[in-house]
Formats: structure tokens, C-alpha cells, sequence
């Protein structure tokens, strides 16, 4: 039985995104901070049609910025742009694993 009342003092913007976060996983703000402190898997977020059509369009979007970095670094490559080749080649592979984590999010 649930019987004891513990309280805890937040900042509004972490008061915010507590809840957020309950929201997101379907959870009462309780149940997230009890499931959290005591190392209990947290449920998988829950996303609607218009969650995944955002996410989708952002992938692509993502993938058309990834397009023009890469042109950016073949002119690099090529000697026509000089002093970011590790920039470029940096800023590729970070929109790469973010990319990778979209697509893993939303299958």
C-alpha cells in the first residue's frame, strides 16, 4: 500500500519537463519519478500518426541537409574549399547517427 507522501522541490522549467516526460510515456507524474528513482523500466513513449509524419518529414529533411554537407565536402575534398574538411566530415557523421536514431524511433 501506498501510503507515504514524499515531496520535492523543482524548478518550473524541470517542474515542466517532468511532466513532459510522464506525458509522453502514457505515466502519472508519480508513477514516472517512482519508476525512475527505483530503476523500473520506463514504458516506451507513445507517439500518434502526427508524431511519426513529423519525425518522417524531419528524416527527410535531415537527409536533404546530409545531401548538401556531403557536396560540401567533396569540394573539400577536391581542393575548391579549404580548412573544413574535418568541419564537414565531422558535421556528416553526427547527421548520420542522428538520422539513424530517427529511424530507430519511429519503427
Amino acid at each position: 500500500m501506498r501510503d507515504q507522501i514524499i515531496r520535492i522541490r523543482a524548478s518550473r522549467d524541470e517542474a515542466t519537463a517532468m511532466k513532459d516526460r510522464a506525458i509522453a510515456r502514457g505515466l502519472s507524474l508519480s508513477d514516472l519519478l517512482r519508476r525512475a528513482a527505483l530503476g523500473v523500466r520506463m514504458p516506451v513513449r507513445s507517439f500518434d500518426a502526427t508524431h511519426v509524419g513529423l519525425l518522417a518529414r524531419t528524416l527527410a529533411e535531415l537527409g536533404r541537409i546530409g545531401g548538401n554537407i556531403n557536396q560540401l565536402a567533396r569540394r573539400a575534398n577536391a581542393g575548391k574549399l579549404s580548412g573544413h574538411d574535418a568541419e564537414l566530415v565531422s558535421a556528416l557523421a553526427e547527421l548520420d547517427k542522428l538520422r539513424g536514431r530517427l529511424r530507430e524511433i519511429i519503427s
